[in-house]
Parts: structure tokens; sequence; C-alpha cells
């Protein structure tokens, strides 16, 4: 079974908004994650842990960014905005009135563009000087974007570009499982590059369905969707779906995707990834999904992953989230 982890920086950027606010981070933290995970840059969070701490800040800022946004953006502005969506004939139309609201509800410019010549189309934000929180809001706003207009549409975008008007982040490699691609950093503004072919399919999507895409929120923006564009997402794919035993090699992988060994190397290589990087990458988030869910002991985990000892566990861990594997147990879950 696949899972999901999310970036330390994410969580972050919410608590600083809490503590911004004088809301007592204990208490949202409480019974969802240790708060000293905050403190290590490789830390990461299952997405349920992350969805509750969400939730209980919506619950205390009746802020739907927290405060992250140049203005707050009170409740149920989403479910508002997506209401003035749905009823549009296409998706051109839904993105281009969807611009429009961001702008009204967040003072944060979006803009749809075409270039017919070249069958593109261009859906920019211009966040202006964006400091290391304004480009989390950025990535999570884009995020949420993309999500929404393919379910609208019930297809995928596939992306052929995405621009970041800010640096590298921590947290890189979780862009392909957010947009299905790497993105480039520093651009001028940042946007979701696709073909104009999805601006003219329908909006096929309902008010019902609608709701549960709103109560789905947000975790449905950081877990992986069914598509997969990166060779990185097409072999964790593969080695997911091939547990429980152990992992499939590199050569029986390749010959799955109809590569030769050297050039599916050569393909992870380029995209700045490693066989070996995507297997401790799983191992990492089914350990940090164990721990959250409690209901099992280190060394019954260290056994399940493949590791004789649990002490080379631990080591492993260790190196994979810059903490050992008791960080990752929020404190109702300990024993006593």
């Amino acid at each position: 079974m696949a899972s999901d982890t999310i970036a330390i920086q994410f969580v972050r950027a919410v608590a600083h908004t809490a503590q911004a606010n004088d809301i007592e981070l204990e208490m949202v933290l409480a019974d969802v994650i240790n708060p000293e995970l905050l403190g290590h840059d490789l830390g990461r969070v299952t997405s349920e842990q992350f969805v509750r701490i969400v939730h209980a800040l919506w619950q205390r800022t009746d802020d739907e960014l927290f405060g992250l946004a140049p203005r707050p953006i009170p409740r149920g502005t989403f479910r508002m905005i997506t209401l003035g969506v749905i009823h549009t004939p296409d998706l051109g139309t839904a993105l281009t009135r969807l611009a429009e609201f961001i702008g009204i509800a967040t003072g944060i410019q979006a803009t749809l563009t075409r270039d017919e010549a070249a069958t593109v189309a261009r859906y920019e934000v211009d966040h202006g000087h964006a400091t290391h929180v304004d480009a989390i809001v950025v990535d999570i706003g884009l995020g949420v974007i993309h999500r929404f207009a393919s379910w609208l549409i019930k297809q995928q975008i596939r992306l052929q570009s995405l621009e970041l008007a800010h640096p590298v982040t921590p947290y890189a490699d979780d862009y392909p499982t957010m947009f299905g691609t790497y993105p480039s950093f520093d651009a001028v503004r940042s946007a979701l590059v696709f073909d104009d072919k999805y601006l003219r399919l329908p909006i096929v999507r309902s008010e019902a369905e609608l709701r549960q895409f709103i109560r789905d929120s947000p975790a449905d923006i950081f877990t992986r969707r069914e598509y997969v564009t990166t060779t990185s997402q097409r072999v964790r794919q593969i080695l997911e779906r091939n547990e429980p035993g152990a992992f499939l090699t590199a050569d029986k992988v390749a010959a799955r995707l109809a590569l030769s060994t050297q050039h599916l190397r050569r393909l992870l290589n380029e995209e700045g990834s490693s066989f070996r990087a995507i297997q401790e990458q799983i191992l990492r988030d089914r350990a940090i999904e164990s721990l959250a869910r409690g209901d099992e002991t280190i060394e019954a985990l260290a056994r399940r992953l493949g590791y004789s000892e649990p002490s080379a566990f631990r080591r492993a861990f260790r190196r994979w989230t810059g903490a050992p594997p008791g960080t990752y147990i929020a404190a109702s879950r300990k024993p006593g």
C-alpha cells in the first residue's frame, strides 16, 4: 500500500502562523505530532497528521490560509469560489473566473494566457517579492489550482513545465508528488504551463461531488494521484505495488518499463534521483506512517522493513529524517 509523507516545512509554515496569531502551538499539535519534529529540516509528517493540524488551525483562526496570505481568507471562501466556477461550460472559462476570484479573495494576481501558435496555456501567479513563507503559499495555491482544474474535467492535466518565482526549497523532492513534474526555480513569475487543448474540455462535476472534494482538502493536494509522469514516480509505483516482500531489482523494474537498466539509471540521474534513493524514500515513508500510528514496536517495524537489527534501522532512519524513530511517536501514542 502506497503511503505519502509531507515535508516539515509545510508544518512550520502553519506553525509560524499559529504563533503570530498568539495561538498556543502545543494545543494545535497535541496528540498529532511531537513538537520536536519542527526542529529537524529533514522531518516529515503523514498526510493525515497534516490534515489534522490544518483543521485545528482553521477552527482557531477562521482563516483558510491561517494568515499566510496577504489578507485573511474567511472559512467558506474556497467553497464559494468553487461554486462560482463549477457551473461554467469549459475549463478555459472556469480558470479565467477562478483567477478573478483569487485576486478578489487574496490580493494575489492570477492570469490565464494562451499562445495559440504554440498551443500552450499559462496560468501565472504574480506574488511580488516572496518571502520563504510566501513561497509555500504560492506552492500550495498552484497545487490547489492544478488539482482542482484536473478534477473539474475528470482528466489529469499533464504539465509541460512548472515555473516557480522563488529559489530551490528544502522540499524540492515533493514537487513531483504535487504536480507530476520537477519545477524550474527563480522564474520571473510562478506558472503552470500546459497544452491549451485542456481549456476546451467541458466541466463535468456536480455540486455533490464538489462538497466531497472540499471535505477531502487539504490532503488531496499533497498526496499522489493515479497518474505518473516522471521516471522516478513510475519506479516508485512499481516498487510499492510489489509489497510485501523484498524490493524488485533495478533490472526487473527496468524490464517492466521496457528500458535497459543503464537507460533507467540515466533517466533517474537526470531527475536528480536514483534507484536506491527511491527505495529509501519508500522505507522512510512506511516507517513514518507506522510510527505515527503507534501500533508497531520499533523492533517489529525494523524486521518488516527488512533490517536484521533494530540498530541498523535506527541508523538509517536518523539518516533519512535527522531524528531517531522515537521522535516520530506522538505523546498520546506512547505507553504509560
